[in-house]
């Protein structure tokens, strides 16, 4: 048997990689492994990138890579049956508070090309033709057995095993954890074309008609768009190869334009699925992406969570292993990324029902929606929620056990849990700052306001509580004091932003979500809070907490 590892990955997907990249980055020895030889040819399905993902990517020192591949959308369009169209333009609404607004299209081979970039520096080789055959667990880890292409056999020892295998996940199967949910009836082609029309590039456009929707996704290129047709019937032929003459053929019953294709560079025919898993883990065994729930692609969302999936399991896992934290974080997973994705597939779910819906209420529904659209999308309130839940810049996790307010959450800013914005700050030396470049080499980051009207003791203060606190496991940052590496406030928008009205105190996690708030700043409370989380720390202090 092959010597023991921290993690074995099986699914060389982006959530995999994702997952690989991570914990290797973090000191795990990691395998990654995909039974394809090599990805289908239809694999560039996942398209959209939204603005949360782009913030991990930047996290992950890929942010420049994925925006060479990148197409940043102008707008969401709904098309009426004039072949007119309803416009929301994507714009970046300050209270989003994010350096990289907008949402993203790149094809999904480029996205795992920028994932698996970094996996050869990191000693990792993403191993293709390789299948989990069969694993059993005990208590201190999971014996697996792989089957190469060529029939051979290799035993594997591993502390922990990712399952980021897709749908029909082995890893899923292999611990019999349910799948719920069901397959829809309708009949999907996609497209990928080069196409002349009069509808500019750079969009998105969304036509529904009484024969089902059509969407058209911006790719890369000129004039080169991802074009999906719903049609609300079951396939003729399921499965069986699409000619362009039928994609032609339906694409001019659900779209009011004039169009001519001049290539087709892929044409397939598939059925969506609406599954959740009812558990992400057990025992050593961890769910992520398509192997833990499968939705309608409406809101482009489904790689972006499995992506986030990975990225907020491996902080944790590397975290208790290399024993900085305490193994009850394992736990927060489930309890986090779950209803994540119990929301995301219902939410889903009745949006595609409503758009995609069978009998005369789905063609009447169809009919109605271009012109009701016209008057939502110019309403800035309807904007915001549809580009916060596109952005998935809303996502949270206040019932999370890591999620600690001490004192009287704010009445606006983060409350614990939520994802902490994005600020310009000035150094001592006067030069801007966004909060996000400092924290893209930290792990955890502990920011401590001064306070709007801070005086000469209260920026002392901050910085001596700084000095206690910081580590190799804990940056302590002093916003509005800028002596001494701190950073200065000058307008008091980062204390507005974070709703600080007073000296306080926000723990951010690595996954840059808010763990722990003082409001306002009690040093005894904070150090309690501190010492839950950090093994080390509570093992200096003696369990008891530096009380200075």
């Amino acid at each position: 048997m092959t010597g023991a590892l921290d993690a074995l990955v099986v699914g060389g997907g982006p959530t995999g990689l994702t997952m690989a990249g991570e914990l290797a980055r973090r000191g795990l020895t990691v395998r990654i492994v995909d039974k394809a030889t090599e990805p289908p040819p239809d694999h560039s399905r996942a398209l959209a990138v939204q603005t949360r993902t782009m913030e991990l990517f930047s996290r992950m020192g890929l942010l420049g890579a994925a925006m060479e591949h990148a197409v940043r959308v102008g707008g969401l369009n709904v098309l009426l049956s004039n072949g007119r169209r309803a416009r929301l333009p994507i714009l970046d609404f300050p209270e989003l508070s994010t350096p990289i607004p907008g949402i993203f299209t790149v094809q999904q081979f480029d996205t795992e090309r920028v994932l698996g970039s970094r996996l050869a520096g990191l000693g990792v080789t993403l191993e293709r033709g390789v299948e989990l055959a069969s694993y059993t667990q005990d208590s201190a880890g999971v014996s697996c057995t792989l089957r190469r292409a060529d029939g051979s056999i290799e035993e594997v020892r591993a502390r922990w095993l990712l399952g980021c295998d897709g749908a029909r996940s082995a890893v899923r199967k292999g611990a019999d954890i349910a799948f719920e949910g069901d397959t829809y009836d309708d009949h999907c082609m996609l497209g990928d074309l080069i196409v002349d029309w009069p509808l500019p590039d750079g969009d998105i456009y969304i036509s529904p008609s009484r024969r089902g929707v059509g969407v058209a996704f911006p790719v890369p290129g000129t004039h080169r768009f991802r074009v999906v047709l719903i049609q609300p019937e079951p396939s003729p032929a399921h499965g069986a190869p699409v000619s362009l003459e039928e994609f032609e053929a339906a694409m001019r019953e659900m779209i009011p334009v004039s169009f001519k294709v001049e290539r087709a560079i892929v044409l397939s025919r598939y059925r969506l699925h609406h599954r959740v898993a009812t558990r992400l883990r057990k025992g050593r065994i961890f769910l992520a992406g398509d192997a833990a729930h499968i939705h309608s692609p409406a809101g482009g969302q489904g790689m972006n969570t499995g992506i986030q999936d990975a990225y907020n399991l491996a902080w944790k896992l590397a975290a208790v292993e290399r024993g900085r934290m305490p193994a009850w974080l394992l736990d927060t997973y489930e309890l986090e990324r779950l209803p994540v994705a119990r929301r995301l597939v219902d939410f889903t779910d009745r949006l595609f029902g409503l758009m995609a819906g069978h009998g005369p209420l789905g063609r009447t529904l169809r009919a109605v929606a271009p012109r009701l659209a016209v008057r939502l999308l110019g309403i800035p309130a309807v904007q915001r929620r549809i580009v916060g839940f596109l952005s998935q810049l809303k996502i949270r996790y206040r019932n999370s056990p890591l999620s600690v307010q001490i004192g009287s959450p704010p009445e606006r800013g983060p409350h614990a849990g939520d994802r902490a914005p994005d600020v310009v700050l000035r150094s001592e030396a006067g030069a801007q700052v966004h909060l996000f470049d400092l924290m893209r080499g930290a792990e955890w980051m502990l920011l401590l306001f001064t306070g709007p009207q801070a005086d000469g003791g209260a920026r002392e203060q901050a910085r001596k509580l700084a000095a206690q606190l910081g580590g190799p496991d804990l940056e302590a940052l002093v916003i509005g004091a800028p002596e001494a590496g701190g950073y200065a406030d000058p307008d008091g928008h980062a204390h507005a932003t974070y709703g600080a009205a007073s000296a306080a105190a926000v723990l951010v996690r690595p996954d840059g979500h808010v763990s722990v708030r003082s409001d306002p700043l009690d040093e005894g409370e904070l150090h309690r809070a501190l010492d839950r989380l950090f093994t080390r720390r509570a093992e200096a202090d003696g369990g008891q907490g530096e009380r200075r």
